[in-house]
């Protein structure tokens, strides 16, 4: 009798757990009753109304995620764009960082935020039902493309008073660079891309400023173009690289130089002297992303690979600033060593930088077709 008793309790404390009011779906209704509903799902602790993320999230569409190991999450819709850290008051709130009423917490299962921020911040105006961030794009030539990932911002490493890597025959590393974003510019826009460069010409853009580019444009993903550099002559390869600490040495070695340009802006010391909590905050956002651009940068390496007859470096990471801020998923394209002699020469080949730009086009769109079958569900 008594492990009869034991077996039912058991039974009964599973399915309350499957039954959490994190995992909670609440039925759509009436807009009007958006308050009433959030109400019925609030949980008062330490003398505060919290409500789970997620109840939110299904209520007003948002898209969620939720990183295990990092106790961080993320929430956006068409107009905003949220990030949270497990027992933290700070918000990311677009690009501002917000105080909440208390922090984010875990509670049975689920991450709890206070309903005061919800009805602040998530509620729409007037508990109208947002527009689903997903909807058919066009491109500049007006067709529909019913694609979930329509956006890209491309960025030409370097320019104006920031040459880049210099090859051992002069050509110059802004140059490739621009060249070969022009080119996959064209080639993504034929598949119905919208895409925007970060710079179109000769000209000198601060790191920083890059990744807010493609932040006000609502990209989908970022996609920094650059070409290596090293004091061995024979150092060659195509890599691909996103945004975490250093895997190695050289990893290290390769950031710092391409990280040198911090120097050539006049907000320098600003950056350098950034706030910590600030710095925290987007962390949030490079750790959501951090698993398609992993993903992202696969399916380039592969393109390359299979296309490009040069020797793969693989994909790496390593702490570029150009990619820090960047709410999507971003990466970095070192296309060669400019300092080898054959891939120089290879590189001032118009031809062949064609043949680079339609092998990062072909990784594109091989990671489109794959998000696009799982609906979004790639992490």
């Amino acid at each position: 009798m008594k492990k009869k008793f034991l077996y039912l309790l058991f039974i009964l404390c599973t399915v309350q757990f499957v039954f959490l009011p994190g995992c909670a779906t609440i039925p759509k209704s009436a807009p009007l009753e958006a308050s009433s509903a959030l109400r019925d799902q609030t949980v008062t602790i330490n003398n505060i109304s919290y409500i789970p993320a997620i109840v939110a999230c299904d209520r007003f569409e948002y898209k969620w995620s939720w990183d295990t190991v990092a106790r961080k999450a993320g929430i956006q819709n068409k107009t905003n764009y949220i990030r949270f850290a497990e027992g933290s008051s700070f918000a990311l709130v677009n690009d501002k960082i917000e105080r909440m009423e208390a922090p984010a917490i875990l509670y049975r299962g689920a991450l709890m935020l206070p309903l005061s921020f919800v009805q602040d911040r998530i509620m729409p105006p007037q508990f109208k039902n947002i527009e689903k961030p997903f909807a058919a794009k066009k491109t500049l030539r007006g067709q529909q493309c019913k694609y979930l990932l329509g956006k890209v911002v491309i960025d030409a490493g370097h320019g104006g008073k920031d040459p880049g890597a210099i090859g051992r025959c002069g050509l110059t590393e802004k140059e490739v660079t621009l060249d070969i974003a022009k080119r996959l510019k064209k080639k993504l826009e034929q598949e119905c891309f919208s895409v925007y460069l970060t710079r179109s010409s000769d000209k000198f853009i601060p790191l920083a400023k890059r990744s807010q580019i493609a932040n006000s444009y609502n990209a989908d993903f970022f996609i920094s173009i650059h070409v290596n550099a090293a004091r061995i002559k024979n150092a060659k390869g195509f890599e691909v690289y996103y945004l975490s600490e250093a895997a190695d040495e050289a990893a290290k070695r390769l950031a710092e130089q391409e990280n040198a340009s911090l120097k050539l802006e006049e907000a320098y010391h600003k950056v350098n002297s950034s706030n910590n909590l600030e710095g925290i905050l987007w962390d949030l956002v490079s750790t959501e992303n951090r698993a398609e651009s992993i993903q992202l940068a696969n399916w380039i390496s592969k393109s390359a690979k299979k296309d490009l007859w040069v020797y793969q470096r693989g994909v790496k990471s390593a702490g570029f600033y150009v990619l820090k801020g960047a709410r999507m998923p971003a990466i970095l394209v070192e296309v060669g060593f400019i300092t080898n002699r054959d891939e120089e020469e290879k590189l001032k080949d118009h031809a062949y930088r064609d043949k680079v730009a339609d092998s990062i086009a072909k990784g594109i769109l091989t990671y489109r077709e794959e998000y696009q079958l799982a609906e979004g569900f790639t992490k």
